[in-house]
């Protein structure tokens, strides 16, 4: 009795099927840790932005700190003060402009943190996704391939095997 050539294509057929779904889930896992690579480099760069933004805020406030104050002293020096008010009053504006800038750089370091944080978190969350994708994938490759092994007639099989006997 021979093989059933129906049986062979068919046979063919499950295992090339298996084999492409592994390589598609393979490569789906693949796209989804670089899609998390991807996220994680673009919260890194709003974090780079962030950072720029607020020393560019603090130039600016420093900037406008400077002008009051030059506006103030030309202010006092026109109505001839110079006293120990004055001084009291150009030092409490810098002390408040300090104040400012060092709460710029607290908030930009804080929104430098949370992007940091979602940078990690979708990096990991793509890598650990992309591990799921690939278990999941074995376990389907090995149910398919099971499925294929019961469905083989077992006289197949003993044709199978007589013939590479014969050949060996």
């Amino acid at each position: 009795m021979g093989i059933n050539p129906f049986t062979v294509f068919t046979t063919f057929l499950g295992v090339k099927s298996t084999f492409d779904q592994r390589s598609a889930e393979k490569k789906a896992a693949a796209d989804r840790a670089a899609v998390g690579k991807l996220e994680a480099r673009q919260f890194v760069n709003e974090l780079f932005l962030a950072k720029a933004e607020a020393i560019d805020v603090s130039i600016q406030r420093q900037r406008q700190a400077l002008d009051a104050e030059s506006q103030n002293i030309a202010t006092f020096s026109a109505f001839d003060r110079e006293d120990r008010s004055v001084a009291a009053f150009l030092k409490a504006n810098r002390d408040k402009v300090g104040e400012d800038i060092g709460n710029i750089e607290r908030q930009a370091e804080l929104t430098a943190a949370k992007y940091a944080t979602q940078a990690s978190v979708a990096y990991k969350y793509g890598q650990n996704s992309a591990a799921g994708m690939r278990a999941t994938s074995n376990a389907n490759f090995l149910g398919n391939i099971y499925k294929l092994a019961q469905e083989i007639n077992p006289k197949t099989i003993d044709t199978v095997t007589d013939f590479f006997k014969k050949t060996t």
